[in-house]
């Protein structure tokens, strides 16, 4: 039978505790900081792996997509990036801008695994999460099958939570034409004040780049008739618009992803803009909605994702400045 403890040592074990005690409390502190940070960094490989062909030298395809990440559930994820992937191929898009993209375990960065199976370059940045803190997190991507240089990225302000942060990635694309600036995007879709004011950070951040052909794509939750939508229409073309005039253009959302093909899209919040340099020839020829009902997979009936995603064909009679 053990001997009651003396003063001496009942002093010291308390002693220790009460040094554990706030040691455990800063590690908590510390965790909870890094639980959803906005990237330090972009990563990826931005030239020298694509493998797929040339394209044309007078058209350019830019394919844009909200191809949500799922958390924490990440619902059909594996059969939705492989059909992510089919439709990249077979609309032989030349860059595709993409938000929600996760990273998971034990699959890493959707983003190289996007890039791999297509045979294109990418830049990826993270805008939530942390997936050293909580192996998973998100952000925006571009994918190229030209070289991506000039990569950047910004928080766009105000911050609309704590845990929340919403960003913008740019990169410039060397096609064919020249340069064409390209900007990715997510808005809050939170207050819509909050959603309004980084619109206007957004547009700062374009502005501060106009050297260019740029295009500036993503989800930007916000209606056609917000104030914020309206005030980029009046500085960019909406690709949309300018092919389809009043038709609708829904690409959200979908709330089952094994909905049947009856499900409707009832909101345009995701936009393709373009924005081009006095003396550039470039026209929008084509928009479509892509994306936009279930495909049938070995899994089952499942759409790509609660989002449409939009096509975006640009035509030029020469090349950029």
């Amino acid at each position: 039978m053990s001997a009651p403890p003396t003063n001496r040592s009942l002093a010291r074990r308390l002693r220790a505790c009460g040094l554990l005690l706030p040691a455990g409390a800063l590690l908590l502190t510390c965790w909870i900081l890094n639980v959803s940070r906005l990237g330090s960094r972009a990563e990826g490989c931005p030239e020298g792996c694509a493998t797929e062909t040339p394209g044309r030298d007078n058209e350019l395809r830019l394919m844009s997509l909200n191809m949500l990440h799922g958390f924490p559930r990440f619902t059909q994820l594996g059969e939705r990036l492989a059909l992510i992937a089919s439709e990249i191929e077979r609309l032989d898009a030349d860059i595709v801008c993409l938000q929600e993209v996760p990273w998971v375990p034990p699959m890493g960065g959707a983003a190289g695994y996007l890039a791999q199976r297509t045979g294109m370059n990418h830049v990826y940045v993270r805008a939530n999460g942390n997936r050293r803190a909580i192996l998973f997190e998100e952000g925006e991507a571009i994918l190229s099958r030209y070289p991506l240089r000039e990569v950047t990225f910004t928080e766009l302000r105000p911050q609309a939570g704590f845990f929340e942060h919403r960003m913008a990635l740019k990169a410039a694309v060397e096609s064919p034409w020249g340069d064409v600036t390209v900007f990715v995007t997510h808005l809050t879709n939170g207050d819509p004040e909050v959603n309004r004011a980084q619109a206007e950070s957004l547009m700062t951040f374009v502005d501060s780049d106009a050297h260019h052909l740029a295009i500036i794509a993503g989800d930007f939750n916000a209606t056609e008739d917000s104030a914020q939508i309206q005030s980029i229409s009046q500085r960019a073309e909406d690709a949309w618009r300018l092919v389809h005039g009043p038709e609708e253009g829904f690409t959200c959302c979908v709330d089952d992803l094994t909905s049947a093909r009856t499900a409707r899209l009832q909101k345009r919040i995701d936009y393709v803009f373009l924005v081009a340099a006095p003396k550039q020839d470039v026209r929008v020829s084509d928009a479509q909605v892509i994306l936009n009902h279930p495909f049938e997979t070995s899994a089952g009936r499942v759409w790509a994702s609660d989002h449409a995603g939009l096509l975006v064909t640009l035509s030029t009679l020469g090349g950029l400045d």
